[in-house]
């Protein structure tokens, strides 16, 4: 479709290139030997592959921030993000810089203190939740034995591999979040870590993501 579109039309192509702009374009067109109408079909790949991503990841987002939530009430105390004593003298500098934040957003927004949890946990970034699976809080949450407290069913996955796949799966978040290109990434592995550590959280959310995954056929969609 974009070679019908593009192929024999200039103007289009070149008024695309000045939306995209230079820098954005330029990774597209080095990818494809400075070739202006094959970048552009790599930049829809691109773009479809992002829309194929997304539903995995809101899901493993949606859920792991959940999971980690009743921990943090398990583990410290239901009202967490305002226990000064136990939770957040764990957290580190930024943790707690991002939780403080995600506070006062939320008391401000509802002319109320203190501000209800969910609201709290649904404002804190994914890097606040993926943080929470460093090294930094090893000993904090004790991850030898709660790791099991946020994936149940997935009894050979160790912390190390909890945080690397989970970092991995942020920056691709994120990277799509901030539309910039993701086609050069091992997509394929990525797509396989949503699944395990989907899978490993909660079933049914997996059976979901599953269900509206349409990863590979994009995938194999590649101009």
């Amino acid at each position: 479709m974009m070679q019908e579109i593009f192929g024999e039309n200039q103007i289009l192509t070149r008024s695309l290139k000045i939306s995209l702009s230079s820098p954005r374009f330029a990774r597209y067109l080095s990818a494809s030997r400075g070739d202006d109408v094959r970048a552009i079909c790599l930049y829809h790949w691109n773009s479809k592959l992002s829309q194929a991503m997304y539903i995995y990841l809101q899901a493993w987002e949606v859920c792991f921030r959940n999971r980690m939530n009743e921990f943090l009430c398990w583990k410290y105390s239901p009202a967490w993000a305002y226990d000064e004593r136990k939770a957040r003298r764990q957290l580190t500098r930024m943790d707690l810089s991002r939780l403080q934040d995600a506070v006062g957003r939320q008391e401000r927004s509802r002319g109320i203190s203190p501000a209800p949890l969910p609201s709290i946990v649904a404002d804190l970034s994914a890097g606040f939740w993926v943080s929470q699976l460093s090294r930094s809080y090893e000993v904090p949450h004790v991850w030898r034995y709660n790791l099991a407290r946020i994936f149940p069913h997935d009894a050979a996955l160790q912390i190390r591999s909890a945080w690397t796949i989970s970092d991995e799966l942020l920056s691709l978040r994120n990277r799509i979040a901030h539309h910039e290109p993701i086609f050069c990434l091992p997509l394929e592995q990525r797509h396989r870590d949503l699944q395990r550590i989907v899978a490993a959280m909660c079933p049914a959310t997996h059976a979901f993501a599953e269900a509206s995954c349409t990863f590979m056929s994009a995938w194999n969609d590649r101009p």
